[in-house]
């Protein structure tokens, strides 16, 4: 089960638009950091190109994003939009201490506001555990082709949220 992190310092609040530069730099140095040893070199620029300012900025829009702040420096930051999760990533340097759990509350929490009873996401590979510790389940293992022959291999999966209106 994760810790719930030391609450000193930090904030979470909606994200905006001059969040922008920040939120796309920490997910990229996250892909780096964390997806580099399981993923190939096309499957880390896949994902570079998918989180791009356009696709981050319509998710905003179109949806619900919040930045995770320590000492005014953005540490995570994650998007749901319907009924799918998006987007989630704590800097690599505060993985591990509850950080992603409160994001993933924070976002449940607005599903469950929104009358949204079952949230769906994909996980990647070195992310899957983190969401199976959330109650998360595996519906299918699936891929992506990407450049080269190349496959992103990834889990979608999903929650129940009707119980987790009581908690």
């Amino acid at each position: 089960m994760a810790k719930m992190p030391k609450t000193n310092g930090i904030r979470i609040r909606k994200f905006a638009s001059p969040d922008l530069r920040a939120v796309k730099k920490l997910i990229h140095s996250t892909i780096n950091t964390c997806y580099s040893p399981v993923y190939s070199k096309e499957v880390i620029k896949y994902f570079h190109d998918y989180h791009n300012d356009e696709n981050i900025l319509r998710d905003a829009k179109e949806g619900y994003t919040i930045v995770l702040k320590r000492n005014n420096r953005i540490i995570g930051t994650g998007t749901i939009v319907a009924n799918h999760i998006w987007r989630v990533f704590i800097d690599p340097a505060f993985q591990q201490q509850g950080f992603g759990k409160l994001i993933m509350q924070k976002l449940e929490a607005k599903a469950i506001s929104s009358k949204i009873s079952l949230v769906k996401l994909n996980a990647s590979l070195p992310s899957k555990k983190f969401y199976d510790s959330l109650g998360y389940s595996t519906f299918k293992k699936t891929f992506l082709k990407v450049e080269n022959g190349k496959k992103l291999n990834y889990y979608k999966m999903g929650k129940s949220l009707k119980n987790s209106e009581r908690k």
